[in-house]
């Protein structure tokens, strides 16, 4: 990014500043001003201040190091709405008609969101990096919208799919909170258990604001799951693996990117949290020797000494950088329009190797679509393997498809990595290229659905797998993951 904005400057220096950006709401010769709306207060603050600071420690960085956006200062406010959807429906009000913000960015949850979807889109205000997992973001496509977490149904979908395929499990029993967020999770498990032959044992929801859970974890114990999806909050999940190892309640645990935090260590303990599987779509943000995460660190704590560093404010970091992304590509005259143009233009963009690539059109707002699982281990978080919980298809036609291909068993001691795949049909070879300046590798397909390969010690951390399909028509990079350094 540096170099695109060396470039940016000096064009905008020849260029100047450009009358028609005075009309565009939120945009001065001086300034960019940015909302959001955020719980600070209330049940979800332990998760809304990280993000705050998180997004603002980036932008804070853009305007006292690179002197703003074209020389433009970013403003970036923010109103709690403590994840209460009426509160959200006033908040927005306010930054749209009071402060006149130039786009709504980094604001939390699903169910605020919801609140405020008809509204945003009906006075064309640009929504980029909206921290929750809500479908609707991106299907159907929504022209000011851009999604940059997984939706719920790849987050649903990867639960069960991993459950059914890696874990090979028979009875599955959901626990949600019943809210929009859960309600749409738990649509996208139960159909990708369908999908492998499998119901439900058994769905359990629980109130939003519900802090007893020893009657549920008995509801479930009574049905014998093999294995439980936890589609909740960080707080409310916390409870339900204490309670369920208070009763010696011991199935294989699966959660959301909500659980893929440090502290489910601090609020239940590291017994209960033992073996749980998470699903994160972040680099670990303590990563010794990852430069990203390092910078990350180093801004979080210049600006907010003693915070620690967490999957929510790295996320709201990526989501600022990536608002920064397309202000900068937008160029000197910046309009909404301009800005959903530049953001379009996003290819393979991966914030310094905080998170997987992102891929932007006019068609495919998604964001991240390959997710990171994760495994709680003596109190730490344990990288398990690159996982995709979609088809891909290779060529634009059912002819050429890959299913579930993955990176597992990666071990940077072994300097050995194997990739797997379920399905691949019309693929005659995977590469393999390490990103060191070492040649490809190529996978035949004709073998089994694995293959380990021993990666040369140079420097090489970007994994990227293309496709050739048997006809020779084509080579398309079908995964791009950044293993951590």
């Amino acid at each position: 990014m540096k170099k695109l904005i060396i470039v940016a400057l000096v064009g905008w220096a020849l260029i100047g500043i450009g009358s028609g950006a005075q009309q565009t709401p939120g945009v001065s010769a001086n300034e960019i001003v940015l909302g959001a709306f955020v719980a600070q207060s209330g049940a979800l603050a332990g998760v809304g201040i990280p993000v705050v600071r998180g997004a603002t420690a980036y932008y804070n960085y853009v305007n006292d190091v690179l002197g703003g956006v074209g020389g433009r200062k970013i403003r970036f406010i923010t109103c709690d709405d403590a994840f209460d959807p009426t509160k959200t429906v006033a908040c927005v009000k306010k930054l749209v008609e009071e402060d006149k913000v130039f786009a709504i960015v980094n604001s939390l949850g699903t169910v605020p969101h919801a609140a405020v979807m008809d509204y945003l889109m009906k006075n064309n205000v640009p929504v980029v990096s909206p921290h929750a997992n809500y479908t609707p973001f991106s299907k159907p496509v929504k022209n000011t919208y851009f999604a940059i977490q997984p939706n719920n149904e790849i987050f649903g979908t990867a639960l069960a799919r991993y459950a059914a395929q890696r874990l090979k499990s028979k009875r599955v029993a959901v626990l949600y909170v019943d809210d929009a967020f859960g309600q749409e999770l738990l649509g996208a498990v139960v159909a990708e258990l369908k999908r492998n032959k499998l119901e439900p044992v058994l769905t359990v929801p629980h109130p939003g604001a519900e802090t007893a859970f020893r009657p549920y974890i008995v509801r479930l114990q009574g049905a014998n799951p093999d294995a439980v999806i936890l589609l909740t909050y960080l707080v409310p999940s916390a409870s339900i693996l204490k309670e369920a190892e208070a009763v010696g309640f011991k199935p294989k645990w699966l959660a959301t990117n909500v659980q893929a935090d440090a502290r489910m260590v601090s609020l239940a303990g590291v017994s209960a949290v033992e073996g749980l599987i998470v699903t994160g779509f972040a680099a670990d943000p303590t990563l010794p020797n990852h430069s990203g995460a390092a910078k990350f660190r180093a801004l979080l704590q210049r600006y907010f000494p003693g915070e620690l560093p967490s999957g929510f404010n790295e996320i709201a970091y990526v989501g600022a950088m990536q608002v920064v992304e397309g202000l900068f590509r937008a160029g000197p005259n910046l309009t909404r329009e301009r800005f959903i143009q530049a953001l379009e233009t996003l290819t393979n963009w991966d914030a310094d190797g905080l998170v997987p690539p992102i891929t932007y059109a006019r068609d495919d707002r998604r964001g991240i679509t390959i997710l990171y699982m994760t495994k709680f281990e003596r109190g730490n978080m344990v990288f398990i393997e690159a996982f995709s919980a979609d088809p891909f298809d290779v060529v634009g036609s059912r002819s050429c498809m890959v299913d579930n291909l993955a990176l597992a068993e990666f071990d940077i001691a072994k300097r050995t990595v194997k990739i797997e795949w379920d399905y691949a049909g019309g693929v005659k070879s995977f590469s393999v290229d390490w990103g060191d300046g070492t040649p490809a590798k190529a996978v035949p397909v004709a073998k089994e659905p694995s293959a380990s390969y021993t990666y040369p010690s140079l420097g090489g951390y970007l994994v990227r797998v293309t496709a050739t399909c048997t006809d020779d028509s084509t080579d398309v990079e079908i995964l791009k993951v950044n293993l951590f350094e």
